[in-house]
């Protein structure tokens, strides 16, 4: 076992990283002098670690600090280029670029070296049942969790509004605010107190940094168990005050985090170890079960497994085999037979039956019970739907990237900003929703429909000319009590109800808004002026709360504000019909009921398609979406006029910008590398030495405890090509990562002697290692690089620096080499297919040329590497010795040393 962080080897103060803070120029000379070391020959570089802390668990929060830019309002809406086709790739700024290097990558694959063989051939193999109850228990306790927090979420909810109703029936509508200000502000606090004191990385959906992680980059604490249940109690609390967000971005990031856990059996930072599933303990096996977890999570947000698979499949994950789609889809199902199943529980205690899937009990959350036969008419008003959903959705993606980038430079790094910016949110939005419906009247009716029903229910003695039918449900709000909102039966009655248009939609729950958008045979329900009101206060509201220091989602945000646009252009439909004199008999104008063939004019129809194309125009999903879609709401009939419509509304916003989670990751620089290249030219004519880096630093199969220790001093590359001398000169036999060899360093120095030095897997991964070890482990690590004294022996003076360190065990001899001749295009491909760090590139006699990295290949590169190439053809660039990556970036001061 390794030696404790409190061995008397080492005095271990802890000191900076050597050179933090110096001076481009500086760094560069640190790279270079690697060439001094007679043992290694320098011919290239690879990835860098701009900071050793990753390791320990240190608080880097990648995603959520300050940028530092001074503020101005002309460089918010003119900075990073965001108006961008999804063909285009983004232009980073030079401090952007130079922020691309504090996010590492992590391979797929684990690093077959012997030791690793030696530690696989322990573990049993061809086992099967032990992946499933993984994933069987994935999905039963995501399904767990998000029965919980959707329960706790309508408790916080219910305690809001029937204490609102109350006060405004039984005082008066001041009273009633002052208590909704209050009590809303108070659970915001809680959320973003949670959020800012305790885990910055809970903050937002978590769906970006989930797609980041399955791409293949590390971002620390972001599948910490503080992170957990930190999201859980910020989501609920944010979901249930009445902010315009939702629970389901927030649901797929647990579901992440739980696929992570369960599958390591162990927790660095509470400090245990369940010693169970061991053999899923590498990168590959973590990866696939986070990747279950995100599609768990999806599936009991929505109700939709078949949605969930999909939604994993098409965004989130970069591998995806057959087997695992299959391991997927059982624990999707699971899942949401979990949250079924405790539905129908807890409404067994009031109404009996139990098992019973249906009404409360079901997760098909938005279910429509009036089906209306599809016509291929409603293709055009589809389109109109899609083409509105589209710019729209384009203006949401840049409001919220320019929104981001206003809160870096304003609020970021202060905390009391960060905190008091949702509570101020939640302020605005209470008062707004309840003083804007005071402008609207109480419209009376006498007709209400069932859902379900086809006809309305009208009183005796009703107009024929009826103008207006209305749920069988709706609040009160202040219209007085002479308008109450008892129904009459089908049998008779003349009693008259009324009720406030835009109350109805905004003082009630995002998820009750959007279900009385989505009901059918209610035409007339909402007028114009109630809709478009919704339509601003929400959509600028879910602008302004997404990225906020909560834990909270846009899902719901996006199907409420879509169904506010398809039920505009329904209504629309309804007018026309209406002006040519159109409708069935005895229904309102324009209004057409079943059996008619016309009967899929109906606003509440256009709704659903609205929410779906809305959505495709902000995250750009289409196979996945459309499946939630029809799962969430039970209507299939609508499938062909919702696909044209999303179809429709993501050409438009891929006109304009990028999706809106790549958009939040190219911001806050996460170098993401996307399933296509785009480029103004076939990839396939350049060259790979275009985007290499060049030159390498390579290490030998044995070498010098003190050479070693020189090489990570002065450089911050992850990992090293090993060579080995032979007659036709240095050839290539593996790869040797930083973290490995700072391990070894620190075990020979600690036992005195590298002699019968052996290193397990399990130590080499840090993989039973606690947070407050590593913290040590890693101040050790910068003793020993700064040279501190051991046992009063200087560190440079101590014979065991002298001594020769066999890497053979350590080398990982299954690492990715392509020869020099390999394009652009295909070197993209095998790099992404194989979920890679390190790329060495290699000539014909296996001499290594150079390396490529994951921010060798990011967009804005492969657009210089075609300008190079042209350049090259115009002979205004050499050919005989390729430009470094690395050297043009540090001689622009972006710090990279690849």
């Amino acid at each position: 076992m390794e030696q404790p962080p409190s061995s008397p080897h080492l005095r271990v103060p802890l000191v900076p990283f050597p050179n933090e803070g110096a001076s481009p120029s500086k760094r560069q000379e640190d790279v270079e002098s690697a060439g001094r070391y007679p043992t290694f020959g320098v011919q290239g570089s690879e990835e860098e670690s701009t900071s050793y802390q990753s390791e320990t668990g240190e608080d880097h929060d990648y995603l959520h600090r300050p940028s530092y830019h001074p503020f101005s309002f002309v460089s918010l809406f003119s900075h990073g280029h965001d108006v961008k086709s999804a063909g285009a790739n983004y232009v980073y700024t030079r401090e952007e670029r130079r922020r691309l290097n504090d996010v590492e990558s992590i391979d797929y694959l684990p690093i077959n070296s012997e030791i690793y063989r030696v530690w696989l051939a322990k573990q049993p193999h061809g086992w099967v049942w032990d992946r499933w109850v993984m994933m069987g228990g994935i999905g039963f306790t995501v399904g767990l969790i998000g029965f919980l927090l959707y329960t706790l979420i309508g408790i916080f909810g219910a305690i809001k509004y029937n204490t609102v109703r109350w006060l405004i029936e039984h005082a008066n509508l001041f009273v009633a605010w002052v208590f909704n200000v209050a009590y809303s502000t108070a659970l915001v606090y809680l959320s973003t107190w949670a959020v800012v004191t305790i885990a910055p990385q809970a903050a937002g959906a978590g769906v970006a940094e989930v797609t980041a992680y399955l791409n293949g980059c590390n971002l620390p604490k972001v599948f910490n168990v503080k992170t957990l249940w930190v999201k859980f109690v910020s989501c609920a609390a944010a979901v249930g005050s009445g902010l315009p967000v939702g629970p389901e971005g927030p649901m797929i990031h647990i579901g992440a985090m739980i696929g992570a856990a369960l599958s390591q059996g162990q927790s660095t930072s509470l400090g245990f170890t369940t010693g169970l599933f061991k053999r899923f303990q590498n990168p590959k096996d973590k990866r696939d079960f986070v990747t279950a977890g995100t599609a768990v999570g999806v599936a009991a947000a929505f109700g939709a497994p078949i949605g969930g698979l999909l939604f994993a499949y098409e965004e989130l994950a970069s591998f995806f085999s057959q087997a695992l789609g299959w391991q997927v889809f059982f624990a999707c199902m699971l899942s949401v037979l979990t949250e079924d199943t405790l539905r129908s529980a807890q409404s067994a205690v009031t109404q009996g039956d139990f098992g019973l899937f249906d009404g409360e009990a079901s997760t098909i959350f938005f279910e429509v019970q009036t089906q209306l036969a599809n016509h291929v008419a409603a293709v055009g008003p589809a389109v109109l739907v899609g083409l509105a959903c589209g710019v729209l959705g384009t203006a949401f993606t840049l409001l919220n990237v320019k929104i981001i980038r206003l809160r870096d430079s304003i609020i970021q790094g202060r905390r009391n900003w960060r905190m008091g910016e949702p509570m101020l949110i939640i302020a605005i939005f209470v008062s707004l929703s309840m003083l804007l419906p005071l402008a609207f009247p109480c419209t009376p009716t006498n007709c209400y429909i069932k859902q379900g029903d086809s006809k309305p229910y009208c009183p005796e003695g009703t107009s024929s000319n009826i103008r207006r039918i209305v749920e069988e449900e709706l609040p009160l709000y202040t219209c007085t009590k002479s308008y109450d909102s008892e129904l009459p039966d089908s049998s008779g009655g003349n009693q008259t109800r009324s009720y406030n248009e835009l109350a109805t939609l905004m003082y009630v729950t995002g998820e009750d808004a959007i279900k009385h958008l989505l009901s059918r045979g209610t035409h007339r329900e909402f007028g114009y002026a109630a809709l478009v009101t919704m339509l601003v206060v929400y959509f600028l509201g879910a602008v302004w709360a997404a990225g906020s220091a909560i834990a909270s989602g846009l899902f719901v945000p996006m199907l409420l504000i879509g169904s506010c646009i398809g039920r505009i252009v329904g209504l629309i439909c309804v007018d026309i019909a209406a002006s040519g004199g159109h409708g069935s008999p005895g229904a309102p104008p324009g209004v057409f009921l079943p059996p008619s063939p016309w009967a899929w004019v109906d606003p509440g129809a256009f709704a659903l398609i609205g929410a779906g194309a809305f959505m495709g125009g902000v995250t750009r999903l289409t196979i996945s979406l459309a499946v939630i879609m029809m799962e969430v709401s039970n209507d299939v009939r609508m499938v062909l006029p919702l696909l044209v419509a999303i179809i429709m509304a993501k050409w438009i916003a891929d006109a304009v910008s990028h999706s809106l989670y790549h958009s939040i990751l190219e911001v806050k620089c996460v170098p993401i590398l996307h399933s296509d290249t785009q480029s103004r030219v076939s990839l396939d004519l350049i060259p790979v030495h275009y985007v290499m880096a060049y030159p390498v630093v390579t290490f030998q199969e044995r070498m010098p405890l003190n050479q070693i220790r020189e090489v990570l001093r002065d450089t911050r590359h992850n990992g090293f090509p090993v060579v080995r001398n032979t007659p036709q000169g240095q050839v290539f036999v593996g790869l040797v990562v930083r973290d490995h060899l700072m391990v070894l360093l620190r075990r020979a120095l600690a036992r005195g002697t590298t002699a019968n030095l052996e290193v397990t897997y399990e130590d080499l991964n840090h993989q039973f290692v606690t947070a407050a070890a590593r913290h040590l482990i890693w101040e050790q690590h910068m003793a020993v690089l700064q040279g501190r004294s051991m046992e009063g022996v200087p560190a440079s003076h101590n014979p065991v620096l002298q001594e020769v360190l066999d890497l053979r065990a350590y080398i990982n001899t299954s690492a990715a080499a392509i020869q020099e001749s390999f394009s652009v295009e295909r070197t993209y491909v095998v790099f992404r297919t194989l979920g890679l760090r390190h790329l060495v590139v290699v000539d014909r006699h296996n001499h290594v040329k150079g390396i490529v990295t994951r921010k060798d290949l990011l967009g804005f590169r492969l657009d210089e590497a075609v300008e190079k190439e042209k350049g090259a053809a115009t002979g205004l660039v050499s050919l005989s010795r390729p430009t470094s990556v690395a050297s043009e970036l540090v001689q622009h001061g972006n710090g990279w040393h690849e």
